[in-house]
């Protein structure tokens, strides 16, 4: 036996009066509330529902909504049961509340995505760092609406998002409303997958991305900073943290991968491992073992193979350590450990490297993702345009 009702807490009242609502449900006689983050005044609370005034258009409004809210609580609930009694199957209350958690296919997206997230990153499908930047655009599509129904998605629901992107939340950098639309998709494919019916809003929408703030060293930096390296006249903290930077400008290697980085990654010439990134999806990068990488794994294994290589000091504290070094240094962009993947990346396709080799040593599925690593000099263009003057030259 199982019934569903919208009550109020007398017990404790906010200044303004109002007691919370809650959604009880009760399951073979265990009983459970779920709050639903609204309030009303509870002399004003009859039969589950808010009594609508006949006067004030705030509260009129506010009772409406509140109203709406409770319904589409008590809808989902319902539906959760009845799918099972359908099925003939019996449900516990601690397996509705998984299920109501989840949310079903005529509910709120933010719901959806929000019990989503929790669960790719309890079942290990993202880390904690993509699970916080995720949070991000969730909070931001929070801001922009209290609810999304999948039912009201529709051709404009993305150029929306993204006019509140630009005005409201004020992100003016293309790429920065860029990831905010791209965990957006995500969740919206997820829902897809899961067979969830809606129009998609994506599929009216091209999310745009351009080349990124972070700028790659010129070869005679990167030979200066490894002189500077080679001299040890830095702190020993400041010495790890440029050895790890310097890993990323020779190997390509991410920073998540520099500071895990295991000697059972090498294998004769080369090193192979899984991506942290692309751990889930199960792709292997191998990058030729330089010189150059091999002496600074081997300075490592050294000074700090007691506490894990690279692993000196926290993610944060290497980046400001490279940066402080870049300006004391006054090289042309400021360093972090970004930059030296885009370096990786530049330097090779500048020594006549082919794009399709750099997708596979960045660990990319195609080259699309790695042109936007390659920076164009502005000596290379210059000597690009005495090509093109060179059309009309007579002999």
């Amino acid at each position: 036996m199982a019934s569903i009702t919208s009550i109020i807490k007398k017990s404790y009242r906010r200044k303004d009066g109002k007691s919370a609502i809650y959604l009880r449900i009760i399951i073979d006689r265990r009983v459970k509330l779920i709050p639903l983050k609204v309030f009303w005044y509870p002399k004003k609370f009859v039969n589950g529902r808010c009594k609508v005034p006949t006067t004030g258009q705030k509260e009129i409004n506010e009772a409406k909504d509140i109203n709406l809210i409770l319904g589409d609580a008590e809808a989902r609930a319902s539906e959760i049961l009845i799918q099972y009694r359908l099925k003939r199957k019996t449900i516990s209350v601690d397996k509705f509340l998984e299920e109501y958690e989840l949310g079903s296919p005529s509910d709120d997206f933010l719901i959806y995505m929000e019990s989503k997230m929790k669960q790719r990153l309890r079942e290990h499908e993202i880390s904690l760092s993509t699970y916080k930047t995720q949070l991000v655009a969730l909070n931001h599509l929070k801001k922009w609406k209290k609810r999304i129904p999948f039912d009201l998605l529709n051709e404009r629901t993305a150029y929306q998002f993204d006019d509140y992107l630009t005005k409201k939340a004020k992100i003016k950098s293309i790429n920065g409303r860029f990831g905010r639309h791209r965990d957006f998709k995500t969740y919206l494919n997820q829902a897809k997958s899961d067979q969830v019916q809606f129009m998609h809003p994506y599929d009216f929408f091209r999310i745009k991305s351009v080349m990124g703030r972070f700028k790659p060293l010129h070869r005679d930096e990167l030979i200066r900073l490894w002189n500077v390296y080679l001299k040890k006249e830095l702190s020993f903290s400041d010495q790890s943290c440029l050895r790890g930077f310097l890993l990323c400008c020779f190997t390509g290697m991410r920073h998540s991968d520099v500071r895990r980085f295991s000697l059972d990654w090498v294998d004769g010439d080369f090193f192979e491992f899984e991506p942290l990134k692309t751990l889930r999806f199960g792709t292997k990068v191998r990058v030729p073992a330089t010189d150059y990488a091999l002496r600074l794994i081997a300075d490592e294994l050294d000074y700090n193979h007691k506490k894990g290589l690279f692993k000196n000091v926290c993610e944060q504290k290497q980046n400001e350590s490279v940066r402080d070094i870049g300006q004391n240094m006054e090289l042309s962009t400021p360093l972090c450990y970004q930059v030296g993947r885009e370096t990786f990346a530049t330097l090779y396709m500048e020594m006549d490297g082919k794009l399709e080799v750099l997708a596979s040593l960045l660990g990319h599925t195609t080259t699309k993702m790695s042109e936007k690593y390659v920076k164009i000099r502005d000596q290379r263009k210059k000597e690009e345009a005495r090509r093109i003057s060179n059309f009309l030259k007579m002999d």
